[in-house]
C-alpha cells in the first residue's frame, strides 16, 4: 500500500469555494458502491450523475449543520467524510429548489429509493447524543493510499474532545475491518433492499484512555 505523502494531505474544514470539487469526489467514491448499486440501478453512468445531483444537495446543508472534513493531496480534493454532531442528526433537509433540481436530476424513482434506504436506516439509529459518521469517501484514484484513515483519524479526534459515542453504517463489509481499528465494532447487521449493512458503534472514549 503506498501511501499518501504526508508533507502533501492535508485534512481540514471544507471551503465553500471548494464545492464543486468535492461534489465530484463523492459522485465517483460511491458510484460502485452496493447500495448506490441497489438503489440506481447497473448502469455506472447513470449512477455517477445521480451521484453528483445528491452530492450537490447534501453539502450545503453539511456545510451549515454539520462537519465537512475534506483531505487535500497537492491541493486537490481526494476525499471527504460528513458527519453530524451530537443532537445534529438527521440534517434538516435541503431548500426547495434544491431538492426539485436532485429530483430532476436522479429521476423520481431513483429519489423514493433512497428516501427507503434513509428510512429503514433511521429506524436503527441511535437515540443518545453522539456523533454520526453520514459519509467517508475518498477518489478512485487515491484509494488505498491513507486518505480515508488520514480524514477518520482527524474527525475522531474531534468526538473523542467531546467524549461521546459514534456511529456509522457501511455497505461493503471489506470496510468493516478498517472500522473496527479506529475502535467501532458492529452493533447490528441489516439488510436495505436486499443489500446487506453493518451499522457499528463505537464507545466514549474515557479521558485516560486518550
Amino acid at each position: 500500500m503506498r501511501h499518501a505523502d504526508a508533507a502533501t494531505l492535508a485534512v481540514g474544514a471544507l471551503a465553500d469555494e471548494e464545492r464543486p470539487g468535492a461534489e465530484q469526489v463523492l459522485a465517483r467514491a460511491f458510484r460502485d458502491s452496493p447500495l448506490n448499486v441497489a438503489v440506481i440501478g447497473t448502469d455506472p453512468e447513470r449512477r455517477l450523475r445521480a451521484n453528483l445531483h445528491g452530492a450537490m444537495a447534501l453539502l450545503p446543508v453539511a456545510l451549515a449543520q454539520g462537519l465537512v472534513l475534506v483531505a487535500r493531496e497537492g491541493g486537490a480534493a481526494r476525499g471527504l467524510l460528513v458527519a453530524t454532531p451530537p443532537f445534529g442528526w438527521p440534517l434538516p433537509a435541503p431548500s426547495l429548489r434544491a431538492q426539485l433540481r436532485r429530483v430532476l436530476g436522479q429521476g423520481l424513482r431513483v429519489a423514493r429509493r433512497w428516501g427507503l434506504v434513509f428510512e429503514a436506516l433511521a429506524r436503527v439509529h441511535p437515540r443518545e447524543p453522539h456523533w454520526y459518521l453520514a459519509t467517508l469517501g475518498v477518489d478512485p484514484v487515491a484509494q488505498g493510499r491513507g486518505v480515508g484513515s488520514a480524514l477518520l483519524a482527524h474527525w475522531l479526534a474531534g468526538v473523542d474532545a467531546d467524549a461521546v459515542p459514534a456511529w456509522l453504517e457501511t455497505d461493503r463489509q471489506a470496510n468493516v475491518g478498517f472500522y473496527r481499528r479506529a475502535g467501532f465494532e458492529v452493533a447490528r447487521r441489516t439488510e436495505v433492499l436486499g443489500t446487506p449493512v453493518w451499522c457499528m458503534a463505537r464507545p466514549e472514549r474515557p479521558a485516560h484512555s486518550r
